[in-house]
C-alpha cells in the first residue's frame, strides 16, 4: 500500500491505495484541523470504521449518533448520521424530521476530555481571549429547495449544557404564540398558529408580541450560536403578501449569549478581512452548503458565512464572554411563556397551538411545513487556551502581573503560577536562579544575595517570599545543600555563568 498526495482546486489531501484502487480518503478533520480541541465531520461514524485518520468507505454501514453525541428529544425523534447532502463525503447529520408532524430534536456533546487532551489535565474548557482567539465552525444545507429558509436548526458552543437539557430551562428557543394565521391563508394544518422565539427585539414594521417580556431583563445563558431559524419570524402570518403564510427564515440568525439577532448588512460592522464580503448573510435555498465560522475574542465575535461562494461577515459584541465546554446541534426544547415573564406557562394547554396534547414544559413544535430538514457537517473547535481561574504572571525580568490566565500568561512570554495565586504571594525568580542579579556572572554580589536567605536549619522554610529562589534544591528550605550548588556555580565576576550549573 502506498500513499500519494492529490492537489485539487487548491486543496490538499491524502488518499489511500493499493492494487484494489482507492479505499478511503483522510477525513476534512485530518486535512483542516489537525490541531483542533474538536472536530467532528462525521466521516468516521460506521461500523468498524478504518484506522485514523481515513473516512469511512461509501456504503458503510453507519453508526448511530447516541453511540457518540447525547441525542435527546421528547417527541420520540433524534437526530442521525446521514448519507445525503454532506459537506465532506460520506456522512453528516440530518436534524429535523419531515415526517410525524417535522418535530424538532437536538443532540449535544461535553468537550471537558478534549480539553484536558489538549491543554492538561487541569482544564476542562476552553477560553476565547484577545491574545488567543478561539474558532468555532460548521457547515449547514438546506438539502432541496426552500428547506433551511423552514428551518428551525442552530448550531451552539456553549457551557456545560450537555445532556437531556430541562425543557424551557435557559432554553434559547421560549416563545408565544402567535395570532391566527388562517384568515391570511394558512391552509398548514387545522390550527393556524405559530410559535414567536422571545429572545429578539422589534424590527421595523414588525413589533414583537405583546405577550413577551422585554428582552433587556432576559437572563445570560451561557451560549453563543448561529442557525436557520424560522420561529424567529415574528410575523408569521405575512398577511397580504403572497405564497407562504408560516414562519419563515430568509438570512441567518446569530445568539450572543441573551438574544436572536438576523444579521444582515449594517446591522453590525465588518471587520474586514483577508477578501471582501459582498454577502448579506442570505440563506441559499436547495443543495448548498453554508459554512458558518466564528473567530472568538474575549469580548466579541466575528461572524462569517460563506454560501453558494459569497461571504458574508460582521463582528458582534457578546453578551456571554465565558468558557466553552459543549456543543450542540439542532433545536433545544423550549416551552411556551406565562405572557410577560421569561418563566414557563404550566396549563396542559398544547393542544391548541402545539398540537402536541403535551404540557408546554415538553411541547413537541411542528415545524413550518416544507419540512425545514437541515443536514449539518464539519463541526470544529480550534484555537483558545485552557480555561482555568487566572492568577499570578511572573516574567523574566522578576516583574509579575496579577490576574492574568495561563494562556495569556504564556503569549506574554511569562510563566503562569497556580490558579488564583497573586503577586503578593508568589517568588518571580531570575531565569537562572543563581544569578540573582542577572548580570550573567555567578559572583560575590550574587553570594551576598544567597546568604541572608539561609534557613536557620534543614527543614525550616526560607526567611522571606523572595527567598524561594534560593531554595536551588526544590525542598523547600535552604540550607548546606543548596549552598554546595550555588558554590558550583560561583565562578567569578565577569565570567559567563554556566546555565546547567544549578540542575
Amino acid at each position: 500500500m502506498q500513499r500519494l498526495t492529490v492537489l485539487v482546486a487548491s486543496c490538499v489531501c491524502c488518499l489511500v491505495v493499493n492494487e484494489g484502487g482507492l479505499l478511503a480518503e483522510n477525513t476534512w478533520c485530518s486535512t483542516n484541523h489537525p490541531e483542533g480541541i474538536f472536530c467532528a465531520d462525521f466521516d468516521r461514524y460506521c461500523v468498524d470504521p478504518p484506522p485514523e485518520p481515513e473516512a469511512c468507505p461509501v456504503g458503510a454501514v453507519r453508526t448511530g449518533m447516541a453511540d457518540i453525541w447525547n441525542v435527546e428529544h421528547n417527541c420520540g425523534w433524534v437526530p442521525g448520521v446521514h448519507d445525503e447532502y454532506y459537506s465532506s463525503s460520506p456522512f453528516c447529520v440530518k436534524i429535523g424530521c419531515q415526517d410525524g408532524g417535522n418535530h424538532l430534536g437536538y443532540a449535544n456533546m461535553g468537550l471537558n476530555n478534549f480539553a484536558k487532551a489538549k491543554f492538561g489535565a487541569a482544564y476542562t474548557a476552553v477560553l476565547a481571549t484577545d491574545l488567543t482567539p478561539l474558532t468555532f465552525e460548521f457547515a449547514m444545507n438546506g438539502r432541496t429547495f426552500d428547506k433551511i429558509r423552514s428551518g428551525n436548526i442552530y448550531v451552539e458552543l456553549g457551557y456545560g449544557r450537555t445532556g437531556d437539557l430541562i425543557p424551557g430551562q435557559d432554553s434559547l428557543t421560549n416563545w408565544v404564540i402567535s395570532d391566527n394565521c388562517q384568515p391570511c391563508g394558512d391552509t398548514s394544518d387545522n390550527t393556524g398558529y405559530w410559535p414567536i422565539l422571545c429572545r429578539q427585539r422589534s424590527r421595523p414594521g414588525r413589533p414583537m408580541p405583546a405577550a413577551c417580556p422585554n428582552i433587556d431583563t432576559a437572563s445570560i445563558i451561557p451560549a453563543i450560536a448561529a442557525g436557520a431559524v424560522a420561529f424567529l419570524d415574528n410575523n408569521p402570518c405575512h398577511c397580504g403578501e403572497s405564497g407562504y403564510h408560516w414562519p419563515h427564515a430568509t438570512r441567518l440568525a446569530f445568539f450572543d449569549g441573551r438574544e436572536w439577532f438576523i444579521l444582515g448588512n449594517g446591522l453590525f460592522p465588518d471587520p474586514g478581512g483577508s477578501e471582501p464580503a459582498t454577502g448579506n448573510f442570505e440563506l441559499v435555498t436547495g443543495d448548498v452548503q453554508h459554512r458558518v465560522r466564528f473567530t472568538i475574542t474575549s469580548t466579541k465575535v466575528t461572524v462569517e458565512m460563506r454560501a453558494a461562494g459569497v461571504l458574508s461577515r460582521c463582528q458582534v459584541p457578546l453578551a456571554y464572554i465565558g468558557p466553552s465546554s459543549s456543543i450542540l446541534m439542532g433545536f433545544q426544547a423550549p416551552c411556551q411563556l406565562q405572557a410577560g415573564t421569561w418563566s414557563c406557562n404550566g396549563a396542559p394547554d398544547c393542544n391548541g397551538p402545539c398540537g402536541s396534547g403535551q404540557s408546554p414544559q415538553v411541547c413537541c413544535l411542528r415545524g413550518a411545513p416544507g419540512g425545514g430538514t437541515v443536514t449539518v457537517d464539519d463541526v470544529a473547535v480550534q484555537g483558545g487556551q485552557g480555561y482555568a481561574d487566572p492568577g499570578a504572571c511572573c516574567f523574566p525580568d522578576t516583574t509579575c502581573l496579577d490576574n492574568l490566565r495561563q494562556g495569556d500568561c504564556t503569549v506574554l512570554g511569562g510563566n503562569a503560577a497556580a490558579p488564583t495565586s497573586t503577586c503578593a504571594a508568589t517568588a518571580c525568580c531570575p531565569p537562572l536562579l543563581v544569578d540573582h542579579d542577572m548580570d550573567t556572572d555567578v559572583d560575590v554580589e550574587d553570594f551576598g544575595w544567597f546568604q541572608t536567605c539561609l534557613s536557620s536549619g534543614t527543614y525550616l522554610p526560607p526567611p522571606t517570599l523572595p527567598c524561594a529562589c534560593a531554595d536551588l534544591d526544590g525542598d523547600v528550605d535552604v540550607d548546606i545543600d543548596d549552598f554546595t550548588i550555588f558554590a558550583g556555580c560561583m565562578l567569578g565576576p565577569g565570567i559567563p555563568a554556566d546555565p546547567g550549573c544549578a540542575g
